[in-house]
């Protein structure tokens, strides 16, 4: 099981790898829309022009579509960057499970990767690649009370009976 849930957060990585990125640029290109439709209209409120009705329709379609989205650019590059960090650690955590070492390691690295993807779910929307991650933080659990398990000292004998 051990070998499984370092796979499986492995493959939970690479996709909040992707996401990670995703989110981040996401975050960034929206979050600087509507900056630049504003630095427009002051810069050609600066040389006496006016905006076009073309460039209008354009930046209000962009205001549009990113008021759909129901997500603040902050909150998706918060996400983005939270996503990255928890790259490192599920790598490093299934490492653990594999070696069968540091239980408490991979606990926090499992704990992490449930973390992002319960906010992922809470942010964004929940999607199939949720659920890697949470298969893998569970697993990854699991698979470190068994480390501690393997490692933990024998129980001490009771004391013998008293002769009769």
């Amino acid at each position: 099981m051990r070998i499984a849930a370092g796979i499986i957060l492995i493959i939970a990585a690479v996709v909040n790898l992707i996401a990670g990125f995703g989110y981040l640029a996401g975050g960034a290109v929206i979050g600087g829309a509507g900056k630049l439709s504003a630095m427009v209209e002051e810069q050609q409120k600066k040389q006496g022009q006016q905006m076009t009705d073309e460039q209008k329709k354009q930046f209000e379609q962009l205001d549009k579509a990113s008021s759909q989205l129901g997500v603040s650019p902050g909150s998706m590059m918060g996400l983005g960057i939270f996503l990255l960090v928890t790259v490192g650690t599920s790598i490093a955590g299934a490492v653990c499970l594999f070696r069968g070492k540091a239980a408490k390691f991979v606990m926090i690295a499992s704990g992490l990767a449930l973390l992002a993807e319960v906010l992922t779910i809470a942010i964004i929307k929940f999607g199939a690649g949720n659920i890697l991650g949470l298969l893998g933080g569970v697993l990854g659990i699991l698979g470190a009370r068994s480390i501690m398990a393997k490692n933990a000292a024998p129980a001490a004998m009771p004391p013998a009976a008293a002769p009769m």
